[in-house]
């Protein structure tokens, strides 16, 4: 093993088994925080498999010689509960544990090579990967199962961001480009095993998905340590009902409850009718300036103006082109906009908080969007 990898294994195996017990551990815990703790001693196990074999001698690790080799086809599934949990805390079933199928299926298919002696295993290990029908289908498998989580976490983060968007006026928007970022490069690093496992001279290519494994496993697992909540938007997670992701058990929303909390496809009212119920939502939000409430939601705005939820979306998007959270945030921005323009002087993210934003990332992230500049700018633009 290259003195280089040697290195990267030793960094990889320390700080797996350190952030694994800081993540599992630590006070007023949270499911992603022991997801993130498991997956890192994973991880950790991952690395020292090389190790147990490099002295092609017997040790009193070799019992466990073979069992690093199908620890990735958990991997898929530690990144989907991550990102189920890390936006709305929802605890791990036992019915969560079919899907770690791939990882169990692997195992089973290759239990010959596990059970058998460690001198056999040794044997094996040293004479390359074993040349069998079932270690090779379960190198599939690995394959497999890692770009179907992909595509699973991938789905989930855009349901929770349009759930998001429909029914919230205040979280931070970049949440969900950070958790797409992780899928992202997950699959970065698929890719290159994939790619690696094809052609003939692929040793550098499997060095730089062990880099960017470490890199991305405990980069995040870092973050996520200092802030245990780092992704969770506080309304959503008290919405659990609302969010059942497609292989939970539990009991799933109505199709009414669904259709209220979804940007209607169709037009349920003409439009007539709509236009009476925005100059109605327009003159509510003028007058009670409802806006500044920073745990406004579409149900508590629906209700009130009396109007049911599903038609206050359908109003919103028909007429204006907009999702509730564009539809308020627009009246916050344009709140602090005037407010410091009758006052340069006044503090930013006290104005920003005033408006009904409840966070500075939060605020920071919607005037770029909505203005194409930072307040800061749009102060200094004012000034001059």
């Amino acid at each position: 093993m290259p003195l280089l990898l040697q290195y990267l294994y030793i960094i990889g195996i320390f700080q797996g088994i350190l952030l694994s017990g800081l993540l599992f551990f630590r006070e007023n815990n949270t499911t992603a925080n022991r997801i993130l703790g498991i997956w890192c001693l994973f991880l950790s196990l991952y690395f020292v498999g090389p190790f147990i074999t490099m002295n092609q001698e017997i040790n009193a690790f070799s019992s466990l010689i073979g069992l690093s080799y199908f620890l990735p086809a958990s991997f898929g599934t530690f990144l989907y509960l991550y990102c189920r949990s890390a936006v709305v805390e929802q605890k791990i079933l036992l019915s969560d544990c079919w899907l770690f199928m791939p990882f169990m299926i692997c195992l089973l298919l290759n239990i010959d090579i596990l059970t058998a002696p460690p001198e056999v295993k040794l044997n094996i290990i040293l004479a390359g990967a074993p040349n069998t029908t079932t270690f090779m289908v379960s190198e599939v498998i690995q394959a497999l199962q890692a770009f179907a989580f992909i595509g699973l976490s991938y789905r989930l983060i855009n349901k929770y961001q349009s759930k998001a968007e429909g029914t919230l006026s205040n979280f931070n928007p970049t949440i969900f480009n950070w958790l797409l970022k992780l899928v992202i490069l997950f699959f970065s690093i698929w890719s290159l095993k994939l790619i690696g496992s094809i052609i003939e001279d692929h040793s550098y290519l499997s060095i730089l998905a062990d880099i960017l494994i470490v890199f991305m496993i405990y980069s995040i697992a870092m973050a996520q340590w200092r802030n245990p909540k780092l992704f969770a938007i506080k309304q959503l997670s008290n919405n659990k009902k609302d969010l059942q992701d497609d292989f939970s058990t539990s009991e799933l929303p109505t199709e009414i409850e669904v259709k209220e909390h979804q940007a209607p496809k169709t037009s349920a009212l003409d439009e007539s009718i709509r236009k009476n119920l925005l100059k109605t939502l327009t003159e509510h939000m003028e007058k009670e300036q409802t806006f500044l409430d920073s745990q406004l939601t579409l149900s508590r705005l629906s209700d009130a103006i009396g109007i049911t939820t599903h038609h206050l979306s359908e109003v919103l998007n028909q007429q204006k082109g907009k999702n509730f959270y564009q539809f308020v945030n627009e009246y916050r921005i344009n709140y602090f906009c005037q407010q410091l323009q009758n006052n340069h002087n006044l503090k930013l993210l006290d104005l920003a908080m005033d408006a009904g934003f409840s966070s500075k990332s939060t605020f920071n992230s919607v005037f770029k969007q909505n203005k194409g500049v930072t307040p800061s700018q749009y102060r200094q633009s004012l000034i001059s």
